[in-house]
């Protein structure tokens, strides 16, 4: 059974032998006294619940990521086949003009292109996030 200590700067209960506050993050020094009338506690003072939206968001950025990951990729592939297969119709009417098929192409490549490249860094950009909520759970699940 510990005490529960009453932290300097926001007054909130933390478990003996912590040493950072569990709601402000404040250092708490050691001969800190227990907060008075404070009932004694057992070790796992940490809800279930605690980081729930946080892991909750990590999940949707993460099946997000790799929705725009996969998905934008094929659909700007699709898009890409399709432009061509619209500038080969449009390059049929417009012989007049020389070059043009070959303008109208390179404009559908790096169309394609650009739109694989962004959807490649948006994803990972989402994938990174999911992380980074995972890693400030475990980060605060360590400081206790």
């Amino acid at each position: 059974m510990q005490q529960v200590l009453k932290c300097p700067n926001c007054s909130s209960q933390n478990a003996a032998g912590q040493q950072f506050c569990t709601t402000c993050g404040t250092r708490l020094a050691e001969g800190i006294q227990p907060a008075p009338g404070a009932p004694l506690v057992t070790g796992g003072t940490a809800t279930p619940q605690k980081h729930g939206i946080l892991s909750g968001t990590a999940i949707i950025f993460r099946i997000v990521g790799w929705v725009v990951l996969v998905g934008g990729s094929l659909f700007s592939i699709a898009m890409a086949v399709m432009a061509s297969q619209g500038v080969a119709a449009i390059t049929g009417l417009l012989n007049i003009i020389p070059g043009i098929a070959e303008v109208a192409g390179a404009g559908v490549a790096i169309i394609a292109l650009g739109g694989i490249i962004s959807s490649l860094l948006c994803g990972l950009f989402l994938l990174a996030f999911g992380d980074l909520c995972d890693a400030v759970i475990d980060i605060e699940k360590r400081t206790r």
